[in-house]
């Protein structure tokens, strides 16, 4: 099979992180699965299940080469490094980057990386990406869609979305634990659920505040098509139209924002994909697999977005061409 596809959600966890999540962090707590697998919850939530043994690099690249994966992103998941102590959180993240920086160095072109960042501290989060801005490896960042139990349009971050847009970074958004998890606690909801809530209430928010608006040099990647926004995205106009808070920050229609955003398409219900195909756009998707956490590997996601029925030029847009333009591979 012929590699082409970006993936641009894939994830590892380098030893130094998960150690340092299972040992240090505010409300993070972990226990091993019957199956083997670490679980680590924030606030008695879920926030990540990690396969073990993690695939080695050399397993990574065969199934990439099964699955015809060109190039993987590599980014960690929630919970990320926010709710380790002051003293350990910029060392953590720095040491997370570095390691991937090795993988793709070790690996010519089937690795890219989104660089991790010590969230909350604005000013360390920054001169993170300025150490990273040396490494040609490094193609975006990782933010998750709460930090430290705040949500993205709090004000403490509006330096760092100026940053960010001046430098037309690229952002990729993966969903978090919430501020709040009552009612998550149990049945893994806060994974099944409410990962795709806290997705779709991190776009809408930073929309009605005018995040996207003020900081457009971003490029915004949302992971899982969104979560459950292609299901409500005209809601948002609706809203936008009834409420006079929803305009107070924001100038234009909330699908008109939303229209310049992109979502991977980590999932393999086919007409999830299709849902998302008709309303957010084919140009505006990005082909996903969340590996390695769904067992049984890549193939799952090329086949479902395959049995999409569409034409060559969109199903290429998806598997590799809008990626490599907006990551510049």
């Amino acid at each position: 099979m012929t590699a082409h596809r970006i993936d641009v959600h894939a994830h590892d966890y380098p030893t130094t992180y998960l150690e340092a999540i299972t040992a240090h962090g505010e409300g993070l707590t972990h226990y091993t699965r019957d199956d083997g697998r670490l679980v680590v919850k924030q606030d008695d939530a879920v926030a990540l299940t990690v396969p073990q043994p993690l695939p080695t690099v050399e397993e990574r690249v065969r199934r990439m080469d099964e699955s015809g994966v060109r190039t993987q992103v590599l980014s960690i998941s929630a919970p990320s490094v926010y709710l380790l102590p002051d003293s350990m959180r910029v060392s953590v993240a720095a040491d997370v980057n570095d390691r991937f920086v090795d993988v793709a160095r070790r690996q010519p072109g089937r690795f890219r990386v989104f660089a991790t960042v010590p969230l909350p501290d604005v000013g360390a989060a920054i001169d993170e990406l300025e150490r990273c801005a040396h490494f040609p490896e490094v193609v975006g960042v990782f933010l998750c869609s709460t930090v430290a139990r705040r949500s993205l349009d709090d004000d403490l971050f509006e330096p760092f979305w100026d940053y960010l847009s001046q430098r037309k970074s690229v952002v990729f958004v993966h969903p978090s634990v919430a501020c709040c998890t009552d009612g998550l606690t149990t049945f893994a909801l806060s994974l099944s659920v409410d990962y795709f809530a806290e997705t779709t209430l991190a776009i809408t928010r930073l929309t009605y505040s005018g995040v996207f608006e003020r900081y457009p040099g971003t490029r915004w990647i949302f992971s899982h098509m969104g979560g459950s926004l292609p299901m409500l995205v005209n809601r948002l106009d609706n809203y936008y139209r009834q409420f006079p808070e929803c305009q107070e920050r924001l100038h234009r229609l909330p699908t008109e924002v939303i229209r310049g955003l992109y979502f991977d398409t980590a999932t393999s219900h086919v007409p999830a994909i299709r849902c998302a195909i008709d309303s957010l756009g084919s140009d505006r998707l990005l082909f996903g697999t969340d590996y390695p956490h769904v067992p049984g590997g890549m193939a799952a996601f090329v086949d479902a977005l395959g049995s999409c029925g569409l034409g060559s030029p969109a199903l290429a847009d998806i598997e590799s061409r809008t990626a490599a333009a907006l990551l510049g591979l």
